[in-house]
């Protein structure tokens, strides 16, 4: 599969990455190894030397040693040294990836004009969200260009409130579908519209405001569970972030805690089970409201109750959904799939339209 080819690539070049590491750490351990090495042979040096000298008579013990002393004094500036160009080597590396944070391209900056051919709508002055329209029109995408696109000509609408599945084989590319609409990366052509406008004509705090993503790997931090949900936003109201731990179904385990949303997360969510980890990935895409929830695998580590009851409470809040799975339970009660194979859709339709005919659709929920 194409996706194969990208991570394929991908662990090429961690594999370089970690033989660099290890090039460096073996450089770190020398260069921690010298301040002793330079004390060893200095005092090697003066005590040979100096009993050598002792023995013709030409030096006594306390020269002997009074000359130990200063020769330490003179070698520990030496011994810093060396250790300060270990540090030195170690903030270089530090740097340079700060400066790769810093000076990595940003987001275009939106056009305006005088005569308003390309100018940020007036609608949205002032916005506090989007609606929830999502457009995806004629994109064409991957992570090579070298390569065969993973999304290839491709095209759906969401209108608000609507829910869409998306469902395919592995390597069909729904997952790069998901991060395009969530502004992760950018087409190779197409137009992907929210609300009808392209992400650059949209303020960037109403678009994160307004749109979520729930990856199919959860990402915690070592935190509180508030800061873990609230992403270390103390001007979130409380309310706010009780009730999206209850529509993700994950308040009672919080509570549940000695601490409770002030309990600590470990690195990794080490400390939480697979389905916790999913549900406070999905509280904190709920804490804002989105309009528009883009939901990649996100409830397939739940049980079908559990699964059932967060479907049941998204619902409720009327956002669009975007919702990539394979699993039945998921998808049937959709508003429309799509099905996706190779970047292209291939079919689309209702469950019952889709699965009352020999499709690709009816294998795949077979085969699962």
């Amino acid at each position: 599969a194409r996706e194969n080819d990208f991570f394929s690539d991908w662990s090429g070049r961690q594999a370089r990455e970690l033989k660099a590491r290890q090039e460096f750490a073996e450089l770190g351990h020398v260069a921690a190894s010298l301040p002793y090495l330079f004390q060893l042979l200095t005092a090697v040096a003066v005590f040979g030397f100096g009993g050598w000298l002792m023995m013709l008579g030409q030096f006594s013990i306390g020269a002997l040693m009074g000359f130990y002393v200063l020769a330490g004094n003179f070698i520990r500036p030496v011994t810093r040294v060396a250790q300060f160009s270990d540090l030195l080597e170690t903030l270089e590396a530090d740097l340079t990836r700060m400066d790769d944070v810093l000076h990595a391209p940003g987001k275009p900056a939106r056009a305006v004009n005088v005569d308003g051919a390309h100018r940020q709508v007036a609608a949205l002055r002032g916005q506090l969200r989007l609606i929830g329209k999502l457009e995806v029109r004629g994109v064409t995408f991957g992570y090579q260009r070298s390569r065969d696109p993973l999304i290839d000509d491709l095209s759906l609408t969401i209108e608000p409130g609507q829910r869409i599945a998306v469902i395919g084989p592995s390597g069909s590319g729904k997952s790069t579908l998901a991060q395009l609409t969530a502004g992760i990366y950018s087409p190779w052509s197409g137009d992907i519209l929210f609300d009808g406008h392209p992400l650059e004509e949209i303020p960037r705090e109403v678009f994160y405001r307004s749109v979520a993503i729930v990856d199919q790997h959860p990402v915690l931090f070592a935190a509180s569970v508030r800061d873990n949900l609230t992403m270390w936003d103390a001007t979130t109201p409380d309310d706010f972030v009780t009730a999206a731990a209850r529509d993700a179904a994950i308040h009672g385990d919080i509570i549940g805690r000695p601490a409770g949303y002030d309990a600590p997360v470990e690195e990794d969510g080490r400390n939480f089970s697979g389905g916790q980890r999913q549900r406070l990935e999905i509280a904190r895409a709920l804490i804002n409201n989105p309009s528009l929830l883009i939901l990649d695998e996100a409830t397939s580590a739940l049980d079908p109750t559990t699964e059932l009851l967060v479907d049941d409470r998204i619902r409720r809040r009327g956002c669009s959904c975007l919702i990539i799975a394979h699993r039945l339970s998921t998808i049937r009660d959709a508003d429309r799939i799509f099905v996706v194979d190779k970047g292209r859709i291939v079919e689309q339709g209702t469950h019952d339209e889709l699965h009352a005919r020999d499709s690709v659709y009816r294998r795949l929920i077979q085969g699962d």
